[in-house]
């Protein structure tokens, strides 16, 4: 399965609003924006790649106090062989209300 995929069922489970690479015009009071970063093949043998390793980038919104929403998000990641590689706030946005988490996830996958 891939990446984008593997996300988008975690949101559904989480009840969550999801899009991908576009910011929605009327969201909803928590949703989220998935940006896929790269897909790299770092491993090699006799030139094929060995594995290819997808990076997404996921952008957490929220009206709401962020950390419950983060607690319940990480768990699910990782259950899904997920590899975290960063997480970080990135701040308040005091005209909408918003704010924004971002993590960045990884999943090597057979690129046969």
């Amino acid at each position: 399965m891939e990446c984008l995929e593997i996300l988008v069922s975690v949101f559904r489970r989480l009840g969550m609003e999801v899009f991908t690479g576009t910011w929605p015009a009327l969201p909803a009071s928590d949703y989220a924006v998935l940006l896929p970063l790269v897909d790299v093949y770092d491993l090699h043998a006799d030139n094929q790649p060995g594995v290819e390793i997808q990076y997404v980038r996921i952008n957490l919104f929220t009206q709401e106090n962020y950390l419950p929403l983060v607690h319940r998000l990480l768990p699910l990641l990782r259950q899904n062989d997920l590899t975290i590689t960063e997480r970080r706030y990135i701040g308040h946005d005091p005209k909408t209300g918003y704010h924004h988490y971002a993590v960045e996830v990884a999943l090597a996958v057979d690129p046969h």
